[in-house]
């Protein structure tokens, strides 16, 4: 069984933004806790294209507790 995460610029690791160096960390961050990018998407549409949000999925085994 997986367990997904879904990132936004709102992730607090991110620090509002997706910097290339900022994201680069967080990114290995989380793959340092298992987690791998399965998806990254922007949202909105053409006409909205500079208020678009970028969304990244992340996915890895889910742990049994």
């Amino acid at each position: 069984m997986y367990e997904y995460k879904v990132l936004t610029q709102r992730d607090p690791r991110l620090g509002g933004g997706f910097e290339p160096d900022t994201l680069e960390s967080t990114l290995n961050s989380y793959a340092n806790e298992g987690w791998r990018l399965v998806v990254a998407m922007a949202t909105g549409n053409m006409l909205e294209i500079f208020r678009a949000e970028m969304v990244m999925v992340l996915e890895r085994v889910a742990t049994e507790t």
